[in-house]
């Protein structure tokens, strides 16, 4: 690994030690860039779903910020990072995310909405289905392909600190509470992973999910060196120097969500007022107290001079 000697001028880009300047990945627009490559998806997609010979992927067709046909406000139509759509029709979308906020688990069931929706739609129109029966496909109307969820957090969302990936399905409640849960469906997953939780466990790089997954979220300087033909190929696709110019000046402007933003802005707004609103409760509490502090004072005062016991004053003030 090369230490970081020089400052970059653009907080997505690192420089080794020679001076050579590297995207780090963690940021939608360049994540893609590392993306970029069929190996590469499908070698991170093996690697995060722990898949064994038989069922591995093999071959797959991928998009980035694939536009989803459902009408959303503003006709601003979502768009999902990565677009996996496998040889064996399994629908995977893969999501690199840098904040949380109030409503980012409502945003991980939308779109994994789009994917299932959008997955069925292409699984309909596939050859493979298109090859069926036409009593089968009558049959099979209803039949979702397997949908893959897959979300890269830069920030902790997993409740436990002792794992740093989770699958996320649906369960029956009362098999929860009876300890006997398993998947209703697993067609439908989400594989939740958290890169915090994952730099504190995961201490160098032993598997090829360490390797990409440290990559992800630390940078090209945080890897080992390697003459692996698919690891060096996508640092390679990592070096500012190869990099098409033009590319690099659209980077600054897609770098971050919009929409991501507005929620954030909007979250500190409202918790900021809701703050303004407790902070004003306490303060006409705290003068309601000081008058009725100072009412209570001329009273026990008045009273003195037509000479009430003390005893008698207190008890007639409790009475409020």
């Amino acid at each position: 690994m090369s230490a970081n000697t020089n400052q970059p001028t653009k907080k997505y880009i690192v420089t080794n030690e020679q001076g050579e300047e590297f995207l780090l990945p963690k940021y939608a627009a360049t994540f893609r860039i590392l993306m970029d490559d069929k190996d590469t998806i499908r070698d991170v997609l093996n690697s995060l779903l722990q898949l064994d010979y038989d069922h591995e992927i093999v071959d797959l067709e991928y998009e980035f910020e694939k536009p989803i046909d459902i009408f959303m406000p503003e006709n601003d139509p979502a768009r999902l990072d990565v677009w996996v759509h496998t040889r064996d029709n399994r629908y995977l979308n893969i999501e690199m995310q840098n904040k949380v906020h109030a409503y980012f688990f409502d945003r991980m069931q939308l779109y994994n909405s789009y994917l299932t929706l959008r997955g069925k739609y292409e699984f309909n129109r596939s050859d493979y289905f298109m090859g069926l029966p036409e009593e089968e496909r009558k049959y099979r109307y209803y039949e979702l392909p397997e949908t893959v969820s897959i979300w890269l957090c830069n920030n902790s969302v997993l409740r436990s600190k002792e794992i740093y990936k989770d699958v996320w399905s649906t369960y029956s409640e009362y098999e929860v509470k009876s300890g006997n849960a398993l998947p209703i469906l697993r067609k439908n997953r989400y594989i939740i992973v958290d890169l915090p939780n994952f730099l504190q466990l995961r201490k160098g790089v032993k598997t090829r999910e360490d390797f990409w997954l440290r990559l992800i979220s630390r940078g090209p300087l945080q890897v080992p060196e390697t003459e692996d033909p698919i690891f060096a190929n996508a640092l390679d696709r990592l070096r500012v120097s190869r990099v098409n110019p033009e590319l690099l000046k659209a980077l600054e402007a897609n770098m971050f969500d919009h929409h991501e933003y507005e929620v954030l802005e909007a979250e500190a707004y409202l918790k900021g007022q809701a703050r303004g609103m407790e902070k004003g409760v306490q303060q006409e509490r705290e003068k309601n107290d000081a008058d009725n502090a100072a009412r209570d004072t001329k009273r026990a005062d008045y009273l003195r001079s037509q000479n009430v016991p003390d005893s008698v004053i207190a008890a007639m003030l409790a009475l409020k």
